[in-house]
């Protein structure tokens, strides 16, 4: 029996746009189970939305995505690490530790990193970094798809600003960067107003 192989995957996902899906489209290939991580508190202390409305738009995500080769599931293992230890940060080491004990002995771990992450000067900043490439080994997507979580907040932001006219066009560019069940979530729920 072949080991099963998992990519973890983990990002804020504050929204997950057309970026997080082609990293995801590289990797699938790689995997027979890609697990995604939304990020229980901002690595570099960013405001997020908070973890059950970024959870709602990954499940509006993974509904959008197209057929793949893995299997895709969301997994909230941050946010019970944090619960469980208010106090203590979440790092990626203890996160891969603790998945990799969970389906041991019959699948191996690895990590999906972006290619903003995988730059030295930020993987370096990943706590126990050399640690993580040694033991479970990093896998790097490239960048295709040049969107950011961010460049979807300004121009949610803008939608909501803007004179009826302009929303159209705004809601058209926001319809490159964003799956519908997610761009449609965000809008019935005015989410990243401000």
């Amino acid at each position: 029996m072949t080991q099963d192989s998992i990519g973890v995957f983990g990002s804020a996902f504050n929204p997950p746009t057309c970026g997080h899906l082609d990293a995801i489209k590289q990797a699938a290939p790689h995997f027979t189970t890609i697990l995604l991580l939304p990020a229980a508190a901002h690595a570099f202390n960013k405001q997020m939305l908070d973890f059950h409305s970024r959870l709602a738009l990954l499940k509006c995500f993974v509904k959008d995505l197209p057929k793949l080769s893995c299997k895709i599931e969301i997994c909230g293992i941050e946010q019970d690490m944090l619960s469980n230890h208010p106090q203590k940060p979440v790092y990626t080491y203890d996160v891969l530790k603790l998945l990799s004990e969970q389906y041991a002995p019959s699948a191996k771990v690895q990590f999906i990193l972006g290619p903003d992450n995988a730059r030295p000067e930020v993987w370096q900043k990943f706590y126990k970094a050399d640690e993580i490439k040694q033991q479970w080994g990093t896998f790097v997507v490239q960048e295709q798809e040049a969107v950011r979580s961010t460049l979807a907040r300004e121009k949610l932001q803008s939608f909501y600003k803007a004179e009826d006219e302009k929303r159209t066009h705004i809601h058209q560019q926001l319809s490159k960067i964003l799956t519908p069940g997610v761009l449609h979530y965000i809008q019935q729920h005015q989410l990243y107003q401000a």
